[in-house]
C-alpha cells in the first residue's frame, strides 16, 4: 500500500481531476470543424500529454530518490530489493547480487 489509508482518497481524487479535464477537452475538440476532419491532431495532442507525464513522472521518481538517498546514506536499489518494490521487475545479476 503506497498512499496512507487517510489520505487515499484526498490523493485519487487530485489526480482524477486533470485526467477529466483533458478527457471532457478532447471531447470538445471533436466538434471544432478542423479537429473534426483529421483526429490526428487529438491523437498527436493525447500522445504529447503522455510523453509529458511519462517524463514528469520520471523526474519526480529520480528527485524523490535522490532526496531519500541524502537522508538514509545507502543504496536505494538495495532497499528497493530488500522492501520487495522490485519483485515484479525482471531479475538483474547486480541486483540479485544486491538482494542476497
Amino acid at each position: 500500500q503506497v498512499i496512507p489509508e487517510s489520505h487515499r482518497a484526498n490523493v485519487m481524487n487530485w489526480f482524477r481531476v486533470p485526467m477529466n479535464v483533458i478527457t471532457c477537452g478532447a471531447l470538445l475538440c471533436l466538434h471544432v470543424e478542423t479537429i473534426s476532419n483529421d483526429k490526428r491532431i487529438v491523437f498527436g495532442a493525447c500522445l504529447v500529454l503522455s510523453l509529458l507525464g511519462t517524463f514528469l513522472c520520471n523526474r519526480f521518481i529520480l528527485a524523490f530518490r535522490d532526496e531519500n538517498a541524502s537522508k538514509k546514506g545507502g543504496i536505494d536499489i538495495e532497499n528497493d530489493v530488500k522492501s520487495g518494490l522490485l519483485d515484479d521487475v525482471i531479475k538483474h545479476p547486480k541486483l540479485e547480487e544486491v538482494g542476497e
